[in-house]
């Protein structure tokens, strides 16, 4: 299991992932989203390994939906965790995965855009703190809570973080 990636390799995967987001507001670069969000959820990679979130597990808000009490039942608590650069929620992982698929890079990319355009879709966000809001909060929120507020405000820091240039 990686539990970090160097800079440069978070960079060249925004790179290429990033290009697969669909339905961004104006103004709003997918590249450069990812890089934002891997620094809000991982440290822009130095911090991957799966953290737990005891609402989603057995006796939580979400561990007796109907998406999760399967998941639950198979894997257990790795079902109730968030993996990667970017902390996408292993139910939010496309269906027959395993939570050893989200230690790949790649396939941790692919879970998060999956991911994100459904939330896109579905809620369309005019800008940048909606979309902190739809990934840390679910949804779009005229009064965040604070964790979702501080969530925002961290990921407009990091957009302004230029990426890593592409390796040679």
């Amino acid at each position: 299991m990686q539990f970090s990636y160097t800079r440069q390799e978070i960079a060249d995967q925004c790179r290429v992932s990033g290009p697969q987001l669909l339905g961004l507001p104006d103004g709003i670069d997918g590249t450069q989203l990812l890089w934002a969000m891997s620094g809000n959820e991982s440290s822009f990679g130095a911090d991957c390994a799966p953290r737990h979130e005891p609402a989603y597990d057995v006796g939580g808000t979400y561990g007796s939906k109907a998406v999760m009490a399967p998941l639950l039942t198979k894997w257990g608590r790795a079902a109730a965790c968030s993996y990667g650069p970017w902390q996408v929620m292993f139910c939010n992982a496309p269906q027959g995965w395993s939570p050893d698929n989200l230690d790949s890079l790649n396939l941790a990319a692919r879970a998060t855009v999956l991911d994100l355009n459904r939330r896109i879709a579905r809620w369309h966000p005019r800008n940048l703190a909606e979309i902190g809001e739809c990934w840390n909060g679910g949804h779009p929120m005229e009064m965040p809570p604070v964790k979702v507020a501080a969530y925002v405000h961290e990921l407009i820091g990091n957009y302004a973080v230029p990426i890593f240039p592409p390796s040679q």
